[in-house]
């Protein structure tokens, strides 16, 4: 094969097509011809060169309006045409798009001129509402992939040689893709998979394109931004420019065109610079959906987009916070790695809580990293009050969904909370995960847990209690004084529960979700996040926080995945213990004026144990004072006197 032979062919038979524009006046009954934006021309320079080189399957990810469906309709027409008896699909998000590209095929294959592909070659010969036949033998059927679940019944049945699939992420069925794909040629010489779609958030169209990434020998993920665009500039004659397109790039700004320049090899302009600030400033509250739809990176596509149940620029950001410290080195970016071993006793073959220890690994060791089960960020600060979340799984790796424990803890402030450990693993069985939050609560010292009851975890606080009660027993005395336990989760409390709709005062352990108790948990957790309440340090909790999402029908979560990578127990375990803060510490820290930035010029000693004191004392009399006036004055003679009435 000639070097370039697609890409030249495909640039050919684009001149030729014909279409019906607004904005553009026909001169025949043909059409206009199809102007190539950037954007489409790098669709069909990817698509070429890859064919070139061997490749048959095509991802990719897109800004909205930038014509990738236009031209790559034009792609399956000139397949269509070119290889005779071919049979090939054209897969919709739904009936309106099928509709739409239906007749857009129709009209480009109308506006050639009379024996363009051969006389009788290539035409329509039979077309209904699911299907076109065609005179050289080439079929191409219409499905409907859907945005609410449903059977994958359209995705099965028939294999294809060419497929082309069109805003994959909206497909609201994962198998119904995997079932289509199982189904694509895989020795044909003439088989042709493209897949196009924007982004909408960490789904199965984000691990389509990432399959590609990671396998560019049978596949190319490829991205084209909305700089790619030839519409989205703002003229400097255009009166909007005196607004958008005078000021220097920001500091954000710099790093996104640096970014594009080195990924993509595309200067962004002023005047595409003031187009995307005039977008921002129009979307106004929906910034997230402007994401979604211009992306300047793929990296931004997935991360701000989507209908994310946090808000996602601050997720990002916080990304972006946590990079820079780590690049910097500082010492509140930097974790120790550990891994709890469970060994059997001396009279048993069954894992030993005196025998249960932890071993320190070392992340920068590539293989070490993959291994480590508990991070801490901080370790315990006498006097410092902590609140752990444990969002509890059943301990099966094999399950269908595969939770995993997760326990966080924060040391709490007046004004915050702030993340110093995370334990998170999977196919460990609940009674070991027990005993790390046990190890956690007695190191931790001074701190409420609040765990998710439903399933095992009230198998949790038997196990808790339990190992208290064993700490105590006379015949391990010695084993405790060993390693010093005789204080172990001494100050450890449970969070109290109490129902909003209760009118009694009576209270439950711990935390259980359902459809009542998880809108208000998950709501807790966002607005806390929003105000800046929370500091996060764990990566991988920001990742699960971007998957998180409000469903149809109203539920908060990640979607169902077996992936580890894409579950949201962190997410859980850190809402647990924000409500905790929330609910019990943070009033107590508030009326003694802990604050963060008090704390810490108290760990520093710039401020005495005496002035804080002091300042308690005051702090408590002003809140008596105030309180007292809002009290209704005493019915007694001087408020009669007071007021005139006798």
């Amino acid at each position: 094969m000639a070097q370039n032979k697609w890409l030249r062919l495909f640039e050919q038979f684009v001149a030729d097509i014909r279409i019906n524009s607004k904005e553009i006046v026909s001169t025949d009954r043909r059409g206009v011809p199809l102007m190539l934006w950037e954007s489409q021309r790098r669709f069909i320079y990817e698509v070429g060169t890859g064919l070139d080189n061997g490749i048959h399957q095509f991802n990719c990810l897109k800004g909205r309006q930038g014509g990738i469906t236009t031209i790559s309709l034009a792609i399956d027409v000139f397949w269509l045409a070119m290889h005779d008896g071919i049979s090939g699909a054209m897969v919709t998000d739904d009936e309106k798009n099928k509709r739409k590209n239906r007749s857009e095929i129709t009209s480009y294959i109308n506006s050639f001129p009379a024996g363009y592909f051969g006389e009788g070659k290539f035409a329509i010969k039979t077309s209904n509402r699911d299907r076109m036949e065609f005179t050289n033998g080439a079929s191409l059927q219409f499905l409907v992939a859907g945005t609410k679940k449903k059977s994958i019944a359209w995705a099965e049945g028939i294999g294809y040689a060419f497929i082309h699939c069109t805003e994959v992420a909206k497909y609201a069925e994962a198998d119904g893709v995997k079932s289509l794909i199982e189904g694509f040629a895989q020795k044909n010489p003439h088989r042709l998979l493209i897949m196009e779609s924007t982004a909408y958030g960490f789904n199965h169209w984000k691990d389509r394109y990432d399959s590609g990434r990671a396998d560019p020998l049978t596949q190319r993920s490829f991205f084209i931004g909305w700089w790619a665009n030839d519409n989205n500039r703002i003229e400097q004659s255009d009166p909007r420019f005196v607004r958008y397109g005078r000021e220097k790039p920001n500091r954000e700004e710099r790093e996104k065109l640096v970014a594009v320049k080195q990924l993509y090899d595309w200067e962004i302009t002023k005047e595409q610079l003031a187009w995307i600030r005039w977008k921002e400033v129009d979307a106004g509250r929906e910034q997230d959906l402007l994401q979604q739809n211009n992306p300047w990176t793929e990296r931004d596509a997935f991360v701000q987009s989507g209908y994310s149940f946090f808000e996602v620029r601050l997720i990002t950001k916080d990304i972006r916070r946590l990079i820079e410290e780590q690049k910097a080195g500082k010492e509140e970016a930097l974790y120790k790695g550990y891994r709890y071993v469970a060994d059997v006793g001396e009279e048993s073959d069954k894992p030993d809580f005196f025998s249960f220890a932890m071993d320190r690994l070392y992340p920068e060791n590539r293989s070490a990293h993959e291994l480590v089960e508990l991070k801490i960020w901080e370790e315990p600060v006498n006097g410092a009050k902590y609140v752990i979340g444990f969002d509890v799984a059943y301990g099966r790796s094999d399950g269908e969904h595969k939770d995993g424990n997760a326990i966080e803890v924060f040391r709490c402030y007046a004004d915050k909370m702030v993340q110093v450990a995370e334990y998170v693993t999977y196919g460990v069985d609940v009674r070991i995960a027990s005993w790390v939050f046990f190890h956690l609560c007695a190191a931790y010292d001074d701190v409420m847990g609040n765990i998710e009851i439903g399933g095992p975890g009230r198998l949790v606080m038997l196990e808790f209690d339990h190992l208290r009660e064993l700490l105590k027993a006379e015949h391990n005395a010695q084993k405790v004084k060993d390693r010093n336990w005789g204080e172990a989760a001494a100050q450890a409390r449970w969070y109290l529960y109490h129902k909003p709709d209760s009118l009694g005062a009576g209270y439950v352990y711990n935390f259980e979700t359902n459809w009542r108790t998880k809108p208000e948990l998950m709501r807790n957790i966002k607005a806390c996040y929003l105000l800046g309440e929370i500091v996060i340090r764990s990566r991988k909790l920001l990742d699960e926080m971007a998957l998180v999402q409000v469903d149809e029908d109203g539920g908060i979560g990640a979607p169902e995945s077996p992936d580890p990578d894409k579950k949201d127990d962190r997410v859980f375990a850190m809402a647990f213990a924000c409500k905790a803060w929330v609910d019990w510490v943070r009033k107590d820290m508030l009326s003694r004026g802990l604050t963060f930035e008090m704390s810490q010029k108290i760990e520093r000693e710039e401020i005495s144990p005496v002035t804080v004191g002091v300042n308690q004392l005051v702090h408590r009399w002003l809140a008596k004072v105030n309180a007292q006036a809002d009290e209704e004055p005493p019915r007694g003679s001087a408020w009669h006197e007071e007021n005139g009435l006798v």
